[in-house]
């Protein structure tokens, strides 16, 4: 008998999405910029570098902030909490982020638990 995958709220997609995004736009910029460095730093893909780096950075923070909705009882949750790691099973001892790693073990949570259904589900 096959049990049922856990539901995904998509929390860590946030950030490979960010991630792909930066990296497709670099290579964007790489590979249509001039022959010489100095075209390059005078053309606009080279001025859009800078304001586009302070924009990722941005919303890394804001999508760590985001809080998440338990895909079972519909609750929001809130991202950062005192939360138990599920590979060493201990508690952080302090709030702290679901995006971060877990202080004893440090390993990226890959499932967390509601805090009124008390149901896992994927990160």
């Amino acid at each position: 008998m096959e049990k049922d995958p856990l539901p995904s709220v998509f929390f860590h997609f946030r950030f490979k999405f960010l991630a792909v995004t930066s990296i497709a736009f670099l290579l964007f910029v790489i590979l249509t910029s001039a022959s010489d460095f100095s075209r390059f730093a005078d053309s606009v893909q080279f001025k859009l570098l800078g304001p586009f780096f302070i924009i990722s950075g941005l919303m890394f923070l804001v999508f760590r902030k985001f809080p998440i909705k338990c895909p079972y009882c519909a609750r929001v949750l809130p991202a950062k909490k005192d939360w138990v790691c599920p590979n060493c099973k201990k508690k952080q001892g302090k709030d702290r982020y679901l995006s971060e790693k877990c202080v004893h073990c440090r390993e990226i949570p890959a499932t967390s638990s509601c805090d009124l259904c008390q149901k896992t589900f994927r990160l």
